[in-house]
């Protein structure tokens, strides 16, 4: 590169290795420049230890998740007004200190890319631990009621033995008028709303699901379920009373916080409006000392119900157990260590994956060179527009002439991608619309 005049940088090597034909437009280098392992965790597990379970196998157990999903790791149970999430007894096999303990801490987390997935943990764990995988699966079962005004009470933790069926969100969102989904559908929206009145923001964006597979790349939208909203309540009330849980039983963990954003809040529920307030929100982070998680509207919560895919909710169920079995915990100062190991790698993690997603979707406009779709305006800077496509989940600058009201929509069409700098420019097919 310095030979031919060129700045020596990752952009400048990533165009000369597509230009001399050494790479193709296949090749993602972001996980390679953070120094992730592409390789999947690996090596021997313990078998289950021998102890009482709770046998929860009359309750009708729902893992509900995207149709790819490999590792299903949670499941909700209705029984008689009482909800009961399961999660995964990965703390069952992965003691603290031990190698996969070990091996998990150091990830941080599953890699998540377009092309696959790196697991922190070994395949074995999930063939074990995954709920709806076998007939009957080990679990930890939070039991909890919820008052009317949408409150957590009488929370109650047991390792158990559930009998798991599978739905995609789209097969759910078809039977939520049976009882069962109907009944849990009511608790989350009883939840919800009182997230809503203390304070918890709500941000609608579109979302897509980037996909690699021999080569070829597919995006498809995912759709704001109702189904969706009751697996994320539901997912919610077991970290909110895990975290008063700890603090009631003074058992350290990795509390989950976010402050409060600067300034008034921008309200509306138009695309501009809801691109301006994910900008004002502070990035949330772990810690030993509990404090309230702003865009939740919560005093207290903890990330606790995918420990097959995060180290830190892996420890949180680590604590629990040795709590319940009356073992000795970790104490606050292995916790934040714990923390600090995590939270470095979790933030090349997250932006590996955030690149990676802006990778392939360029690859995928260069494999439609013809694509058109439709544009929203949610920024302006004079006559440089931000756009925002939906059907991408991808920003463009698109210059116009004179001014155009926020909100207001074009059909675009792609004009070249630049890959090792992940831009794409657009034109407007078409005048701005009104929404």
């Amino acid at each position: 590169i310095r030979a031919l005049g060129r700045e020596q940088t990752p952009e400048n090597a990533h165009d000369l290795l597509l230009a001399s034909g050494y790479w193709d437009a296949q090749a993602n280098p972001y996980p390679s420049r953070a120094a992730l392992d592409l390789v999947s965790a690996s090596g021997p597990l313990p078998s289950l230890p021998a102890e009482e379970r709770r046998d929860l196998t009359h309750l009708t157990a729902l893992a509900i998740d995207d149709e790819e999903n490999e590792d299903p790791d949670d499941a909700l149970s209705w029984d008689d007004g009482r909800l009961w999430v399961h999660i995964a007894d990965v703390a069952a096999l992965v003691a603290p200190g031990s190698a996969p303990d070990i091996e998990a801490r150091n990830r941080g987390a599953n890699l998540y890319l377009p092309e696959g997935t790196v697991t922190m943990l070994p395949e074995e764990a999930t063939l074990l631990l995954g709920l709806g995988l076998e007939d009957r699966s080990p679990a930890l079962s939070f039991g909890l009621d919820l008052t009317a005004d949408g409150r957590i009470e009488n929370l109650e933790i047991v390792p158990s033995v559930v009998r798991v069926t599978r739905w995609t969100y789209e097969e759910a969102e078809k039977r939520l008028d049976e009882p069962i989904p109907a009944k849990l559908l009511e608790l989350a929206q009883r939840y919800e709303a009182r997230r809503r009145r203390a304070g918890a923001v709500e941000i609608n964006l579109p979302e897509v699901r980037v996909k690699s597979r021999g080569g070829e790349v597919s995006i498809r939208p995912l759709l704001p379920l109702r189904s969706r909203n009751l697996v994320r309540e539901a997912m919610l009330m077991a970290g909110e009373a895990v975290a008063q849980f700890a603090l009631r039983h003074d058992i350290p963990i990795p509390f989950t916080v976010q402050a409060a954003p600067d300034g008034e809040l921008v309200v509306g529920e138009t695309p501009s409006t809801n691109y301006a307030r994910r900008k004002q929100m502070q990035p949330s982070q772990q810690s030993v000392a509990a404090g309230a998680h702003s865009g939740l509207g919560m005093e207290v919560y903890a990330q606790v119900t995918s420990p097959l895919r995060r180290y830190l909710d892996l420890v949180i169920h680590q604590q629990l157990r040795a709590f319940l079995q009356g073992q000795e915990i970790l104490d606050r100062t292995a916790i934040t260590e714990r923390i600090g190991v995590a939270a470095s790698i979790q933030r090349d993690l997250r932006r590996t994956e955030r690149l990676s997603r802006q990778h392939w979707t360029l690859v995928y406009l260069r494999q439609n060179p013809d694509w058109r779709g439709q544009g929203v305006i949610v920024e302006q800077h004079g006559r440089r527009h931000v756009t925002m496509l939906p059907e991408l989940d991808l920003e463009a600058d698109i210059y116009l002439p004179g001014n155009y009201a926020l909100d207001e929509r074009l059909l675009l069409q792609i004009q070249d991608v630049n890959l090792p700098y992940l831009n794409s420019k657009f034109s407007a097919v078409t005048s701005p619309q009104s929404p």
